[in-house]
């Protein structure tokens, strides 16, 4: 075996390896820089209604703050008019996120463009103290600022 050879072969195994742990670990970098998130974990039997029509209520807000609501719930139950991620991925941004799937109050999560965590709530999502809260970051006061100017 030569050189290009064993070459080739670490090049496909790292690519393989790297590939496999960003898919499952990094669920949320096609997100970072381009939107917040709000990450909804309800628990099963949990209703899904109230959360549904908050976010059909102020859609107009979420996409204005270039929101998405990403759903890692546990079990098959979904929220609809949200991501959600496949059971790998799921599974490891629960973890990162130190989500009990045992948990028996709704936890929501903001996640900032830079893929920080900005803040939690439990129980009853309040889109309002988050808006205010998001309104008040750097990047979306330059957001603001710019949309202001394109209207000049």
């Amino acid at each position: 075996m030569n050189l290009g050879h064993i070459c080739h072969a670490a090049l496909l195994a790292s690519h393989f390896l790297f590939m496999n742990h960003d898919a499952a670990a990094e669920p949320l970098d096609p997100y970072r820089w381009k939107s917040r998130l709000i990450i909804a974990s309800i628990p099963p039997g949990e209703a899904r209604d109230q959360l549904t029509a908050s976010l059909a209520a102020n859609r107009a807000e979420i996409d204005e703050r270039d929101l998405k609501v990403i759903d890692v719930s546990p079990g098959s139950a979904r929220i609809p008019g949200t991501v959600r991620l496949d059971p790998k991925q799921a599974t490891a941004l629960r973890e990162k996120l130190k989500l009990s799937a045992r948990e028996t109050n709704a936890v929501f999560i903001l996640i900032g463009k830079d893929g920080g965590e900005k803040a939690r709530q439990r129980g009853t999502l309040k889109l309002a103290s988050w808006f205010t809260l998001i309104d008040g970051m750097p990047m979306r006061r330059d957001e603001i600022r710019r949309e202001e100017k394109c209207r000049e």
